[in-house]
This record gives C-alpha cells, structure tokens and sequence, in this order.
C-alpha cells in the first residue's frame, strides 16, 4: 500500500507492511542516495546484496535491523527523489514508523520503552526531587542501574532538572506586552522540565519586541510514543494537546515551539494522527521559535538595538528543522548578532532516545562524528542549536555548552540569564 495513512485499515496489517516493504526496499537499492544518512541504509544494501539484489529475500532478521537502526531523523524524505507526489511515493521515515508499529501490535512494546516515552511522568517526578534526581545522575552505581532497567547508556549525559515546570512558572506572572501581540509557548517536554532557561530566554525577548507570551504546555507531543510504537498513547497526547490549543487559536494566537522535534509532530503527525479540524488548525498556525522571530523580525518588528555582538557562532541545523523546509530560519537571526555564524549540517545522532540507548551508543557516535569536528574545526566562541537534545551530544563529546539560538539573542541584548 503506497503512502498509507495512520487512518487506512491497513495500516497496522503485516502483509500489507511486508509488501511495502518490499516494494520500498526495491527503490532504494536500486537508488542507493540515502546511503550515506545513517545506518539503516548500509544495513538494508548490505542485506539485499547477500541476496543477490532480491529485497523480497531478506530474513526477519535482516528487516528487523534496518527498522532499529532508523531513528527518524527524517532526512531521507527530502533526499528521496521518489517522495510523495511522486508516483512511486516513497517514505521511508513513515514507512519504519509503520513497521516499529505493527511489531509493538504483534510483540508488545518493551517496559524500557514504555517507561521511557512517558515524559511528563518521568518530569514531573523528577522536577519534585531535582536536587535528588540530578545528584543521583551523576552517582556511577545509578548511571549503571539506568542503562540495565531503561537502557539509557551510562556515558550519555543527563539533562539537569528543575524545581519547578516551565509553564508553572509563567502562568504566575502578571500579563505583560501587546494586548494585540499575543502567542502561545508550547514549552516541549524538554524545555517545560529541564531547560526553562530557553523558554525564560524566548519570553524575554519576544516580550522586549511588545509580544506577550501565554504558557501552553498540556502534554509532551507524543513523539517518544509515537517512534516507540505506541500508537495509542500517541494519538491520546496529541488530542490532549490539542485540545488545549485549539480554542486559543481560534482567538487568533499562534503557536510558538522551541523544539524542533515538537514543532514538526504538531505540524505533520498532529493532523494524520487526528484528522480533526482542530488538528489541522493547530497545525497551520504552529511555527518553530526560530521561525517565528524570523517572521517578527522580516515584518520590521523586532528591536536591532543589541548592545553585544556574540563572536563567531558554530550553529548547528536539526534534522527535524530541515525536514520541515522552512530554511534557515535561525542562522539568518543569528547572523544579526554575530560577527560570523558558521552552519553545521550534520546529524547528532540522538533523534529521541535512540542514541542515548546503550544499544545504539557506539552507533550513534559515528554518525554524529561530523558534527563534532565541524564544531571543533570552527573554533567558535559560542555553539548554537535548536535541538536540546543535539545540545547534550555536543556537551558530551566536545565539552562545550551549546545553546538555543534565543539565548544568544537575548544576551545580545544585555538581559544575561
């Protein structure tokens, strides 16, 4: 079944999967373009040619390898010269969703992952015990008991949590800018329990520029489900969150997201997910943070009276901005507060929990090789990055801090967090 939808019956059928998968597997070794992206490439060429160019040939075994080691990076979709509207409608990111979720049907989904895809449970118990939860990441004898329960590796940086969640925090202050400029931050899961300094950033530059932020944080996106295999819990998130944006939308806030795994789910899985009009209205009026102070800033309505330049910036595009065809969205607001910004276009090979998990660690390190001497090799003054996540990898194999891009405009500013 070409391009199937979340929504068709098929869907979720195994020998509906297996002769798409076939059928893609074919294309793609007949193609071979996407070889150098990441390793379910390699793993499916190598695979097919054992079998003498037969995809339809491939072992349980084989297949399986191929959809583990996809980790939904998504830049195999517009690399693809086959992806919809092209007749032979290829989407492979899809496509390995589909498969991780008819074996989760068929097996079940592991207790690692179920646990590990409940972010709002895992933040809000470890935001009531930060001082406890971020002292014990740092204790060996727990980093090793993680990574033989949930199976994050014991060498993966953990993320600091804080005292209180994000959204907590600004729904306590009084309203302040435009009555007329009003937007919604959707905080992510990441940022609304263990990054508020990018949230604390947005708002303070969004409310310097006469924009007023309202908090909109309802529920984690539902990635982690979602390319867990848990359809269900997915669906149940993305209706929790868009329930409580929707009617504010329709008051004619948009939707503002520092994360651009997030920003992608609530403009391209919400509406599939859902198919609700609720669900395509929210999606149309999302923007990722850096995408929306572009927008202000091209409109001539954001303040260029900075009182720092910050240096040479290496910034780092995510995998999950790129696939959203946006451009260069915050490269181009950087640029107004840098002497240079050096562009990485490299993959951190974190993607969700994939490579945090011991079993892909090794793995994930090849492929965010490039990234990190890119970094290196531009010897920048500060590193930038949308992704919270890309930001732990660069912390953790390089030593320096990399931050969102609004930090860095709010210190060039003069308002230093």
């Amino acid at each position: 079944m070409k391009n199937a939808s979340l929504r068709d019956a098929e869907f979720l059928d195994r020998e509906s999967l297996d002769q798409e998968l076939t059928r893609v597997f074919e294309k793609c070794h007949d193609c071979r373009r996407c070889l150098p992206l990441c390793p379910s490439f390699p793993s499916l060429f190598e695979s097919i040619d054992r079998h003498e160019q037969e995809a339809s040939e491939l072992t349980t075994a084989e297949t399986r390898e191929v959809i583990d080691l996809c980790y939904q990076c998504k830049l195999c979709y517009n690399h693809c010269p086959y992806h919809p509207p092209h007749e032979w409608e290829i989407d492979f990111p899809k496509l390995m969703a589909r498969a991780k979720l008819v074996q989760a049907k068929e097996e079940g989904i592991p207790l690692a992952e179920r646990m590990g895809s409940r972010q709002d449970l895992l933040g809000e118990v470890a935001c009531r015990t930060a001082s406890l939860t971020n002292a014990a990441f740092k204790n060996r004898a727990v980093r090793l008991l993680m990574e033989k329960t949930i199976g994050i590796d014991r060498r993966w940086i953990m993320p600091s949590y804080e005292k209180r969640p994000f959204s907590k925090q600004l729904s306590k202050r009084g309203d302040t800018g435009s009555e007329e400029r009003r937007v919604i931050l959707f905080s992510t899961c990441f940022v609304e329990y263990s990054e508020a300094h990018t949230a604390s950033a947005a708002v303070e530059v969004l409310e310097h520029n006469g924009i007023a932020v309202e908090a909109g944080y309802e529920a984690c996106c539902g990635a982690p489900f979602l390319h867990g295999g848990d359809l269900g819990n997915a669906r149940r998130n993305a209706e929790k969150v868009v329930a409580g944006l929707a009617p504010r939308v329709r008051d004619g806030l948009q939707v503002v997201v520092p994360g651009p795994t997030c920003s992608y789910q609530l403009k391209n899985e919400f509406p599939e997910l859902l198919d609700t009009d609720d669900a395509r209205l929210v999606a149309e009026n999302t923007l990722d943070l850096g995408e929306y102070v572009y927008k202000v800033a091209v409109a001539n309505q954001l303040d260029r009276a900075f009182k720092r330049k910050m240096g040479r910036v290496a910034y780092h595009l995510p995998c999950h901005l790129k696939a959203q065809s946006i451009g260069f969205r915050s490269k181009q607001i950087l640029g107004l507060v840098a002497d240079e910004v050096v562009m990485v276009e490299a993959c951190s090979g974190v993607d969700g929990t994939w490579g945090m998990k011991a079993r892909h660690y090794d793995e994930s390190l090849k492929v965010c090789a490039n990234l990190m001497s890119s970094i290196e090799q531009a010897d920048p003054d500060h590193v930038a990055t949308d992704c919270p996540l890309s930001a732990l990898r660069i912390k953790e194999r390089t030593g320096r801090d990399a931050v969102h891009p609004i930090v860095l405009l709010r210190d060039a500013y003069g308002f230093d967090g």
